[in-house]
């Protein structure tokens, strides 16, 4: 009698347990992408019904992206939490450089095969950092090579020595309120464009409807790139090494 009564209390207690965490995840995300969604499905950026069914996709591809924040890789060349200032600040810059080659490259990474539909767009996912790097021994180098994956981190990093400075170091002399902005958007633009190449994949409407999301997701790029350039000069004027 008394083993009956204890089995239905441990499951009981272990599905509030779930519960409780399943609540809390998911209350978590939807603060996270508060904002994305709130810009993503604003009336200006739905033009007609095939764009609509596109952002929508675009919020879900820029879903997978907070998730993987949330739950980051084992393994990185620049572990996802890291302090280490150095290797934040040259993430910024080395991020800034691929989304140059990205530009530079679009025809390269933007394509439509011969019967109206879009190319294999992994290659530009995973610079925009929307493709984890894979874990192991491969990991650091894959991650060296995609200094966008994870890179709310190093502004991060950034922004915390920043407000923990004391006078006389570069820190210290940070515009942050600038530096801040600039990373907002870079984080939206990065997350559209990824959702771009994401939903693109799933466009039914012919070439035309494919390059116009294409056309989207450079316009965010080209947005992004000076955004970069922008917080690059605020690092600079601060006295930040490496950049």
């Amino acid at each position: 009698r008394t083993k009956t009564m204890i089995v239905p209390t441990l499951s009981v207690w272990l599905a509030l347990c779930l519960t409780s965490n399943m609540i809390k995840d998911g209350l978590g995300l939807q603060v996270m992408m508060g904002p994305v969604r709130r810009k993503l499905l604003h009336p200006a950026n739905i033009k007609d019904c095939g764009r609509r069914d596109a952002l929508i996709r675009t919020v879900a591809a820029s879903g997978a992206l907070t998730i993987a924040a949330k739950y980051p890789a084992a393994a990185s060349a620049r572990e996802p939490g890291s302090t280490n200032l150095t290797e934040s600040v040259q993430q910024i810059r080395d991020a800034a450089e691929a989304l140059r080659r990205l530009r530079l490259d679009w025809a390269q990474y933007a394509t439509i095969d011969g019967e109206g539909r879009a190319g294999d767009t992994t290659g530009a996912r995973r610079i925009l950092g929307g493709v984890a790097p894979q874990t192991g021994a491969v990991a650091i180098e894959v991650a060296k090579a995609t200094p966008l994956y994870r890179i709310d981190g190093a502004f991060g990093a950034v922004r915390r020595a920043a407000i923990d400075s004391e006078g006389g170091s570069w820190e210290s002399s940070i515009d942050l309120t600038t530096f801040d902005e600039l990373a907002e958007e870079i984080l939206f633009g990065v997350q559209k464009a990824d959702g771009d190449f994401y939903s693109v994949l799933f466009a039914s409407k012919g070439t035309k409807q494919i390059s116009g999301i294409y056309s989207e997701a450079k316009v965010q790029v080209d947005r992004c790139i000076l955004d970069f350039e922008k917080m690059v000069i605020v690092l600079k004027d601060a006295g930040a090494p490496d950049v």
